[in-house]
């Protein structure tokens, strides 16, 4: 105990003194300190005001946000069959469970945001949404908190947290849809809309695409195989190459073609385009991250007796994904937002639900209020990827000396 208060107090005497203001002296060291600064303070701080004021004279007296909870099943779940959504609860408690474990088992920044997850859906169930909605929310909390507390600080169950997606995502999958199990009414893939789809195609093309964008850089780094490392060129370079919609209306036309004819369901060829392209820029970033590796740590480990596999998995390749933390979570927020180009082959995202809201005779006149609800549902999801970004690259004290 007292080795380790005397390490902390020997690395805050290293770091260089910080100095504290009030809030005054803030204020006039950064706002006012030159004629300069203050110009800019008053010019900002009015346009500000008369920007603040146009949206609350907008948003209290002109709006019409009756559209939106009149909307709320379009926005979250498109043209889902309304007597078969208990299978999106069904799947959205399956994915609480499977993260809750997660979080359980990894602890840190995953631990904290399933705990204030459930605390919201445990809060909204107390909201007027109606009684099934309510006991599902409830329900979804509950399966949150029970998951967390089964795997609390059980360690050997972080590699199983991670590899139980191969299994989860086929089985939401069919749940959804029901196209393989008899007792279930099928669901066409254009159903499948919303919020709901808008998560799914993001979701499912994270988790793949990371390991494959792994994959795709240690080969083009690796110089003893040429083969496999000009592949990896010719497909990084060719697939970057080419805008995302020309590879989704590939995947639309072509996926069938490669498989001699087969049907395939239209939310798989959408996966595929979005997990080839969001593979490669993970791909180049992962390889920044390589390249960010010394060469004398390889030789280290070499001198040490490490064999080329254990080198790349001990040594480079988590020195290389630390580094190539925020590069990540800025493709992860650009896939996020990317999803509402699926429209272009049919496909009814959250923005085209709200078009479809908006464009509606009863609702006319309602595209700023629409447009708004969805703008604050994006801006969620990926200010919350992005600080739960940040709060990684803090631990893995990214930025620090």
């Amino acid at each position: 105990m007292a080795s380790s208060v005397s390490t902390s107090l020997a690395e805050e005497n290293r770091l260089p003194p910080q100095e504290k203001l009030s809030p005054v002296a803030w204020v006039r060291r950064n706002l006012f300190d030159s004629w300069f600064s203050t110009l800019l303070t008053l010019v900002s701080g009015l346009v500000l005001v008369w920007a603040l004021s146009l949206f609350w004279n907008w948003a209290f007296t002109q709006a019409n946000w009756a559209v939106i909870p009149a909307n709320l099943k379009i926005f979250a779940s498109g043209t889902y069959p309304q007597s078969q959504l208990w299978r999106v609860w069904v799947v959205l408690g399956i994915v609480l469970a499977t993260l809750g474990v997660a979080a359980g088992a990894w602890g840190g920044v995953l631990l904290q945001y399933m705990i204030g997850l459930g605390a919201c859906m445990g809060l909204a169930a107390l909201l007027p949404l109606g009684e099934q909605s309510q006991g599902w929310l409830a329900g979804c909390a509950g399966v949150t908190f029970a998951a967390i507390a089964i795997s609390r600080g059980r360690a050997s169950w972080r590699l199983a947290s991670i590899l139980v997606w191969a299994l989860v995502l086929p089985i939401c999958l069919e749940l959804l849809l029901g196209t393989l199990t008899p007792n279930l009414p099928g669901v066409r893939a254009e159903q499948l809309s919303g919020l709901l789809l808008t998560l799914m195609l993001a979701a499912a093309a994270l988790i793949i695409a990371f390991p494959i964008g792994v994959l795709l850089a240690l080969g083009r780094a690796n110089h003893a195989l040429p083969v496999v490392r000009i592949f990896c060129t010719l497909l990084i370079e060719l697939i970057r190459g080419v805008p995302l919609t020309t590879i989704l209306f590939a995947a639309w036309l072509l996926v069938p073609f490669f498989l001699g004819g087969i049907t395939v369901n239209l939310i798989i060829r959408a996966e595929v385009a979005f997990i080839l392209f969001t593979a490669v820029y993970v791909a180049e970033d992962v390889r920044g991250g390589l390249q960010a590796v010394s060469r004398g740590q390889v030789e280290a480990a070499r001198a040490v007796g490490l064999n080329p596999f254990q080198i790349t998995a001990l040594v480079i390749l988590p020195q290389a994904l630390r580094a190539s933390v925020p590069a990540l979570v800025n493709e992860f927020l650009t896939l996020f937002k990317d999803t509402s180009l699926v429209f272009i082959i049919g496909m009814i995202d959250l923005l085209q639900a709200g078009r479809v809201v908006f464009t509606n005779p009863n609702w006319l006149g309602t595209q700023k209020e629409v447009l708004f609800f969805i703008g604050v549902i994006y801006f969620i999801f990926c200010f919350a990827m992005a600080y739960a970004a940040k709060q990684v690259e803090k631990a893995l004290g990214l930025g620090k000396r």
